[in-house]
């Protein structure tokens, strides 16, 4: 639940279906902070309260409010980012098509342990098993390309990116942008701020306090991009083939750095949030 990284995915795929002109409700239903980028780009959302497992429980989740907001909306399709287990108890019984989309995170994600027992993650739930980055799992699953907000061709021209963040042409450019924990964007910016003693401008980017959105929309006007290296960050910067410096940080699912160590030559042109709707759509 750390940062805005689960909106912007979903976000991601809203975007891909609009450029394919695919005609749906598309909507999303959350239960983060960050509503303010669904409303900035017009996507449909649902926010609800983070439930707990007694909440979501074989006995009680007909009373919850994330079973009672997937079957109010009927679903033709449900995508399920990762949070496999809020839905375990009910989604079989849910009468759609489910596709299950998994970032790199350990195999320990998939077995949960509760008072009440063990909860297993079970792919035949679903209709498809989707990895959307490249990584091994215990679980056997087919991989696209990285989910990207945008593609190549969308993004504002060098000379456009400047002009629309009041910058000078001359000089080198560094965009600082962290999503994560409130925290760690003041903490980590002290450790580069030298940057701006040796010539580099700095634009400084958080979605808590209203940065830069969709940053990728102005990455042509800079030389340098300094981020963690969570889903998004590491690979939009991947994709726009942009010289960066990953700060890797812990979190309780994934292994930043692992992404990093394994993921820094990996090459794609074909964004994995178009791969996903030809899956969607049956093409």
């Amino acid at each position: 639940m750390t940062g805005s990284g689960h909106m912007v995915h979903g976000l991601s795929i809203a975007n891909a279906l609009r450029r394919r002109g695919v005609e749906c409700e598309y909507i999303i239903v959350h239960g983060c902070s960050f509503s303010g980028l669904a409303e900035k780009l017009g996507v449909k959302h649902i926010k609800i309260y983070t439930e707990d497992e007694k909440k979501l429980s074989r006995e009680n989740y007909s009373s919850s409010e994330l079973y009672n907001a997937l079957v109010s909306q009927k679903p033709d399709i449900l995508l399920v980012d990762l949070f496999w287990f809020m839905i375990h108890h009910f989604i079989d019984e849910l009468p759609c098509k489910k596709i299950f989309l998994c970032r790199q995170v350990a195999d320990s994600t998939f077995s949960i342990h509760l008072e009440t027992g063990t909860i297993t993650f079970n792919p035949e739930s679903y209709d498809r098993v989707l990895a959307v980055e490249p990584f091994n799992s215990v679980i056997e699953m087919e991989h696209i390309n990285p989910i990207i907000i945008r593609n190549r061709d969308e993004i504002f021209p060098r000379e456009e990116a400047l002009y629309t963040l009041g910058l000078k042409k001359k000089g080198k450019k560094c965009l600082f942008a962290f999503n994560g924990r409130p925290e760690e964007f003041e903490r980590i910016k002290k450790q580069y701020s030298y940057l701006e003693d040796v010539g580099y401008t700095m634009v400084y980017s958080t979605n808590y306090e209203g940065g830069l959105f969709p940053a990728v929309d102005y990455f042509n006007a800079f030389d340098l991009i300094i981020c963690g290296a969570g889903y998004n960050a590491f690979w939009e910067a991947m994709y726009f083939e942009k010289e960066a410096i990953f700060v890797p940080l812990r979190r309780r699912f994934e292994s930043q750095r692992r992404r990093v160590d394994e993921c820094g030559g990996y090459n794609f042109n074909e964004n994995g949030a178009d791969q996903l709707v030809d899956i969607i759509t049956g093409t």
